[in-house]
């Protein structure tokens, strides 16, 4: 081998791993934000339906009513006491999808001291869900079927008339504290706040006129959704040990 091409390929070899070390490594990114418009403007919701939690890919018990059919107004509310418009699950109920989060913003943002301890703050925002009156199926019974106005409209509720549910927001805390054992050991102490002010607003209302087919529903309004409270979890706190090694 010629002996020029053998000293540049050993200097090389041993210029190689000091380079690799010489590079800086990216400074940590601590803080992070984050902001969202999440309005789409779609109009169709796909094979689950998110207002009532039905899920029943291409046939409900929707799929007796054509979503075109003026007669569910002109017969079967006069005659029969049926409630709402199945036209609203069509183009005639057009608005904002049961989803629709039309601002979310989060940030997020640590900060390590010398010390060893490091302290974390994170801080959500986000737009309320739409608001729509469900009726019952009159066929079936079932609660939570038939639009009563296009979707978005809104309802009363125990916190007043409201197309949206409130505007949400959290705000939780984070501390560690690292004790150094032996060598890369460490015993690290955690504790988590999550809701640090106990915010309790309501995250849904119930929709449903009615329990059933002609029987009202006493909890229109109220935040609750299947039988379950809709309030934000209240203030917790999280201990925690860690060992690092």
């Amino acid at each position: 081998m010629d002996r020029r091409l053998l000293l540049s390929l050993i200097a090389g070899t041993v210029a190689l791993p000091q380079i690799v070390r010489a590079v800086p490594l990216p400074p940590p990114q601590p803080h992070r934000l984050n902001l969202l418009n999440a309005h789409t403007g779609e109009k169709f919701s796909g094979i689950y339906r998110d207002d009532n939690g039905q899920s029943d890919p291409g046939i409900s018990s929707l799929y007796d009513f054509p979503q075109n059919d003026p007669t569910y107004t002109s017969i079967g509310v006069p005659q029969f006491g049926y409630r709402g418009d199945v036209r609203y699950l069509g183009a005639l109920g057009e608005g904002p999808l049961p989803l629709d989060r039309p601002h979310q913003v989060k940030i997020f943002s640590a900060y390590n001291f010398a010390m060893g301890l490091n302290l974390g703050l994170g801080i959500q925002f986000g737009s309320g869900k739409p608001l729509t009156a469900l009726a019952a199926n009159p066929v079936y019974g079932s609660a939570g079927e038939i639009p009563e106005s296009p979707r978005g409209d809104g309802f009363e509720t125990v916190d007043g008339f409201k197309t949206r549910t409130p505007f949400e927001y959290d705000t939780s805390l984070h501390a560690d504290y690292g004790l150094h054992l032996h060598g890369a050991q460490k015993i690290v102490l955690v504790a988590d706040v999550f809701n640090l002010f106990n915010t309790q607003r309501a995250l849904d209302y119930d929709p449903n006129t009615e329990t059933t087919f002609l029987a009202l529903n006493p909890d229109l309004g109220q935040a609750s959704r299947f039988n379950l409270a809709q309030l934000q979890t209240p203030r917790q706190i999280r201990l925690g040990v860690r060992l690092d090694f």
